[in-house]
């Protein structure tokens, strides 16, 4: 019989126990991988996202505020912009591609982003197209939109159907829903795995529109009589691509001293908000993550040790019919590896599963797309320095039945 079956039966004979140890080594490797496995997976995610665009034109305020409002969709703007700003960013040489963003409304949550048709022709970082139709086309007309996947796949809005956007850029109770101003549906986007999946995109004269006759009414409510002329135009921020990236902190100085507003390049702001933020909650659960793996590895040693002390009689037996110190070591140190290695592949199989279970949820708030199953070279390196604790772990009851004799062994039995 073998080293790996004879640890293997003890340990099913001792099963309370060893189901105890490996939990408990279990429940330290599951927070490890998640922790780093998520760090990974949202650091890949929201730099993707930061680096499809060079800069981020808005409203003075908060850098980080005017990248997750007009990038990430998840913050409220900072101000606006006049149009004119970005009628002159098309012309410059130095621009690759811009486009607007007009914001205001939603529909489910989801929010409404008024653009140009240009925004379609987004260039990846490889020249090619980043948008793709899964179904119809871009706007045409007025009151025309394109839905992300994400928000397709939610509200089941289909080519055709037609739908009220809701004021404000959350769904809240009571919210003013336009009824005058029908959207309808004319495109739907293939996915991206970025946070566009969970917006809807419509022409910014729509979004004008509609905020231009709110204003009209609440005069007329208020009976006061509109300024003459137009009231110039604005857009909530400007997305612009450089022809040479490398122009990125000039531009954004030139844009802050021609314009009332600010520029600010967003995968800076992204990498500041990880380091400053993000990076110290993750290390946080790191730590702790770190602890319970430390406790679990030395339940690993003592569950050893008990089992050993409790075990002399067998032990010497063993020798007695002609085991050596080495092979009764050895069938200790196999128990430890079995306990340590069903220990990491439960708790990588509840972390990334957990990871799993939670995806749906994060893309649905952030509109972040996660591999839950992808594992970055720092977790495995982790867990091979768990395994290695873990062999250390076992190495020490190993070593006491190595220096025992049989003689000693019987006589502490009697």
């Amino acid at each position: 019989m073998s080293f790996l079956s004879m640890a293997w039966r003890y340990l099913r004979f001792r099963w309370l126990v060893s189901l105890l140890t490996i939990s408990g080594v279990a429940v330290g490797v599951a927070l490890v991988c998640a922790v780093l496995a998520l760090r990974h997976e949202s650091e890949r995610a929201l730099s993707r996202d930061a680096g499809l665009y060079d800069l981020v034109a808005g409203g003075k305020g908060s850098p980080l505020q005017l990248v997750l409002s007009s990038v990430y969709h998840i913050d409220s703007p900072t101000g606006n912009l006049p149009y004119a700003d970005f009628e002159r960013f098309q012309r410059d040489p130095r621009i690759l591609w811009s486009a607007p963003v007009g914001l205001g409304d939603n529909y489910a949550g989801y929010r409404i982003v008024g653009t140009e048709t240009q925004f379609f022709d987004l260039p990846d970082r490889q020249a090619k197209p980043f948008f793709q139709f899964a179904q119809g086309r871009r706007f045409e007309e007025r009151f025309e939109v394109v839905l992300g996947s994400q928000v397709a796949q939610s509200t089941r809005l289909e080519i055709g159907d037609t739908f009220f956007g809701t004021h404000g850029l959350v769904e809240v109770p009571g919210a003013e829903v336009h009824r005058d101003f029908p959207y309808r549906v004319c495109g739907i986007l293939a996915p991206t795995g970025t946070t566009q999946d969970r917006a809807i995109f419509g022409t910014l004269a729509s979004v004008w529109e509609i905020h231009e006759t709110e204003d009209r009414l609440h005069y007329a409510i208020q009976g006061s009589a509109l300024l003459e002329g137009r009231q110039e135009r604005e857009t909530t921020a400007i997305l612009i691509r450089l022809k040479t990236p490398g122009l990125r902190l000039w531009m954004a100085d030139e844009i802050r001293k021609g314009t009332d507003g600010i520029a600010t390049v967003p995968i800076n702001e992204i990498l500041r908000f990880q380091r400053g933020i993000i990076g110290p909650a993750q290390k946080a659960l790191l730590t702790v993550a770190s602890a319970v793996v430390g406790v679990a590895c030395l339940t690993v040693l003592i569950t050893l040790h008990q089992a050993a002390e409790r075990r002399r009689r067998d032990i010497a037996i063993l020798r007695s019919l002609g085991a050596n110190r080495r092979e009764v070591a050895v069938l200790v140190f196999t128990e430890g590896l079995l306990l340590t290695g069903a220990g990491i592949l439960l708790g990588l199989l509840l972390g990334h599963g957990g990871l799993a279970l939670g995806a749906g949820t994060f893309r649905e708030t952030t509109g972040l797309l996660l591999y839950p199953w992808r594992m970055p070279t720092l977790e495995l390196a982790a867990l091979g320095a768990i395994g290695i604790c873990g062999a250390i772990a076992s190495l020490f009851p190993a070593i006491s039945c190595y220096r025992r004799t049989p003689i000693d062994d019987l006589h502490l039995t009697e």
